[in-house]
C-alpha cells in the first residue's frame, strides 16, 4: 500500500527528523514525505535536515522562518535587523538552502490532505486568493483559532503553533508539537490514521515568550 506521512515543524533537529521517517519505515519510490515548513532556524542542524529533504524527495511548504530568510537576502544588507543577522550567519552553505527553499510551494493540494505552514486565511473560500503572509503566519482571527473559522473540503495539515501543540480534529491536523523545544516531532499518516512520534533529544531553544507572535 502506498502511504504518506506529514511530518511537523522541524527546526533543524536532524536526529528526531531521521528517526520520525525511519519509524515510518518510509519506502522510496513507494511512499511519499511531507513537510509543514520551518525546517530552519534554532535548531542545530539545519544543513542536514536540508540535505535530507533533497535526498528523499520530501515535499515541503514554505514556513514562515524560510519565508523571512527569503525575504532578508533580498534586502540590502544595510537594512537588516542584528536578529536576522545573527539568524542568517548560523545557516551553513546559505547558498544552497536559499536555493532549495526557494522553490516550496505556500500549500500543496495532495489527494489525502491540503498541507500549509500556518493555516487559512478566513472567509475565502479559494486559496489563489488568501494573502501568502496569513498562510505562513497566521494563529487567532478575531480572537479565535483561525481552524474555528474555516470549512474545507478535506484535512488541513498545518504547523508554525508550538504553544497549542498537536491539534486533532477530523478536518485539521495541527502537527507542531515543539520538537525543538524539548517536546516531541510528530507526523500523521492519513492512510493509517496513525500519528507517529518521537522525543526530542533536548531542549534545543527556548519557547519565545510572546503570545502567538506571527514570526516567532
Amino acid at each position: 500500500m502506498k502511504r504518506s506521512l506529514f511530518i511537523g515543524d522541524v527546526h533543524g533537529c536532524y536526529n528526531e527528523f531521521a528517526e520520525i521517517i525511519e519509524l515510518f519505515g518510509f519506502v522510496k519510490g513507494t511512499d511519499t514525505l511531507y513537510q509543514t515548513g520551518d525546517i530552519i532556524n534554532k535548531g542545530p542542524s539545519v544543513l542536514k535536515c536540508i540535505q535530507l529533504i533533497e535526498d528523499l524527495g520530501i515535499q515541503c511548504v514554505l514556513g514562515n522562518h524560510e519565508a523571512r530568510l527569503l525575504k532578508t537576502l533580498n534586502t540590502p544588507k544595510l537594512e537588516w535587523t542584528e536578529k536576522e543577522r545573527e539568524r542568517i550567519k548560523k545557516i551553513k552553505e546559505l547558498d544552497f538552502v536559499s536555493s532549495v527553499i526557494s522553490k516550496w510551494p505556500l500549500w500543496i493540494d495532495t489527494p489525502e490532505a491540503l498541507l500549509v505552514h500556518a493555516g487559512l486565511e478566513p472567509f475565502k473560500e479559494k486559496l489563489e486568493d488568501m494573502s501568502p503572509d496569513v498562510l505562513v503566519s497566521i494563529r487567532m482571527w478575531n480572537s479565535k483559532p483561525w481552524y474555528d473559522l474555516v470549512h474545507w473540503h478535506k484535512p488541513v495539515v498545518f504547523g508554525h503553533w508550538a504553544k497549542k501543540g498537536l491539534l486533532i480534529r477530523p478536518l485539521f491536523k495541527g502537527l507542531d508539537s515543539g520538537c525543538v523545544y524539548g517536546k516531541e516531532l510528530t507526523a500523521w499518516c492519513p492512510e493509517e490514521d496513525r500519528f507517529y512520534t518521537v522525543k526530542a533529544k533536548k531542549t534545543y531553544a527556548e519557547i519565545n515568550k510572546t503570545a502567538y507572535s506571527d514570526l516567532s
